[in-house]
């Protein structure tokens, strides 16, 4: 791609944050409101998803048990200990980052669909044992958090300051794939999901790079899970670690753009606004229609746009700049 190409996408980009991060200031309706949070909640998670799914080509139907483990982690620490979410987030998101190291260990030498099954399994694991492990987590039932307005809380009676909260967590998670995928480990990663035999005998330390964008993207999903939890103020299993997360924050990237740092905004902005206006209008008419129309736009995307849509427009511009 041209220099010329390239600063175009950049200021592209620049101004699209611009305008995301502008738009809600204008915006006194908070039904509005709580669709740029929703947007950016799963944009989040949906861009540390793609850290290992994406860049890595490690598809995983797990990361539920991250974004759980981040909510439970930090609503409990704060409950029982008195522990500030602003740090019960941190003891998530490194809880999450160890336990995805384990499940790397154990789980990186299966393959393909044999990997995705393993990581399934272990989400279900996971949800299983917050809807049974009642002394901690308290089941179905869930756990409510106290609805106190206060910074140290985390919690605040305006939706634009949750908007701006989710926008400081969508940009760390956006500069954080920004930076991997211009670094060493980006190329690393890149090399192994395209060759894995070729990249080792380049000398790249695939069981290495692997774990170290699994313990990442695990961080990251955690984040998201306490960002959720301080949200709704409210967490139960059906909430935080249900098998849906996991495959609607890897739709979203798929389609978006797999691979790609701007793909999970990309398909957040798409599927967001579907699933909101869905449930306005038709209510519990038709359950399940949004996951319906999820899977229709796939399949789509995967007949004529197989590199989503970030990927399909830059492959048209560079064709087009040669």
């Amino acid at each position: 791609m041209k220099p010329s190409n390239s600063r175009r996408l950049a200021f592209g980009l620049i101004a699209a944050l611009i305008a995301l991060g502008a738009a809600p200031l204008f915006i006194r309706n908070d039904f509005y409101l709580d669709g740029f949070i929703l947007v950016f909640l799963w944009a989040s998670f949906s861009g540390a998803w793609n850290i290992l799914g994406g860049y890595a080509g490690m598809v995983s139907l797990g990361h539920n048990a991250f974004f759980a483990i981040g909510a439970y982690t930090s609503t409990l620490l704060f409950l029982r200990l008195g522990v500030t979410p602003w740090l019960g987030m941190f003891a998530g998101g490194l809880l999450a980052a160890a336990v995805g190291v384990i499940l790397g260990i154990v789980c990186f030498r299966l393959r393909s669909h044999y990997f995705a099954l393993a990581t399934l399994a272990f989400g279900q694991v996971v949800h299983i044992l917050t809807m049974n492990w009642r002394g901690l987590t308290q089941g179905a039932e869930g756990i409510a958090l106290p609805i106190e307005p206060s910074l140290a809380h985390m919690i605040f009676a305006s939706k634009l300051a949750y908007v701006y909260l989710g926008f400081g967590l969508f940009l760390v998670v956006l500069a954080t794939a920004i930076a991997i995928e211009r670094s060493r480990l980006g190329y690393f990663l890149t090399a192994f999901r395209e060759n894995e035999d070729a990249a080792r005998a380049l000398g790249v330390k695939t069981g290495q790079v692997r774990l170290i964008a699994m313990a990442i993207s695990a961080f990251l999903s955690a984040i998201a899970g306490t960002f959720y939890a301080q949200y709704v103020v409210y967490i139960d299993p059906s909430g935080v670690s249900r098998l849906q997360l996991s495959v609607q924050v890897a739709l979203f990237a798929i389609v978006g753009g797999l691979g790609t740092f701007n793909g999970p905004v990309i398909g957040a902005c798409i599927f967001v606004p579907i699933t909101i206006a869905l449930r306005s209008y038709l209510g519990t008419t038709a359950p399940g229609l949004h996951m319906i129309i999820y899977g229709l736009i796939l399949v789509l995307t995967m007949l004529y746009m197989p590199k989503g849509l970030y990927g399909t427009i830059r492959a048209r511009m560079k064709a087009r700049s040669q």
